[in-house]
């Protein structure tokens, strides 16, 4: 049996990041100035709707690529400054994976220290500590239900050649 054999479920890797400053396709970057999901009609520059939901920041670097069907907030807090949030990665949405219930293994996160609820198995992808995931399990019923999870600790596990897969300790978004 394979290791992919093994995971059963499917998750969703999000990143904190700056999700509504995107790059336009004149590769200058764009605030979102109105909530919406993106549609080709408000991509920037080249939608026919971009300005109702664009503006320039007036340079380059810091816009993430702009994805169709994303939901896009607004850029900017009461202070002015850019608003950060939770986006899916791309390359990390309905990846395979297997969680399993926790041993209770103590993870010193800062200053506190954390009881990990879960423990879950994914394949060489590249995540981090200061991700979350979001794990879609079939309930008794059938049904697949999707938790959402905090990132507490990622081990890379090794095949004695290459890296072989992740293992990451998880505890539940309260």
């Amino acid at each position: 049996m394979a290791y992919a054999d093994l995971l059963i479920n499917w998750c969703t890797v999000e990143r904190y990041s700056q999700v509504s400053i995107v790059v336009g396709t004149d590769g200058n970057d764009y605030y979102c100035i109105w909530p919406h999901t993106a549609a080709v009609a408000d991509k920037p520059i080249t939608g026919v709707n971009y300005a109702t939901y664009w503006t320039a920041t007036g340079g380059t670097g810091i816009g993430s690529a702009w994805v169709l069907g994303t939901v896009y907030a607004l850029s900017f807090d009461a202070y002015g400054q850019p608003v950060k949030g939770w986006v899916v990665v791309p390359e990390l949405s309905d990846e395979p994976c297997r969680l399993m219930a926790g041993s209770g293994r103590e993870i010193v996160v800062g200053a506190e220290v954390v009881i990990a609820d879960y423990k879950l198995f994914l394949g060489d992808v590249t995540i981090t500590e200061q991700d979350r995931v979001n794990v879609c399990v079939k309930d008794p019923a059938g049904a697949w239900v999707y938790t959402l999870y905090e990132i507490l600790l990622v081990n890379n596990v090794q095949d004695g050649v290459d890296s072989h897969h992740k293992e990451c300790y998880l505890r539940a978004v309260r």
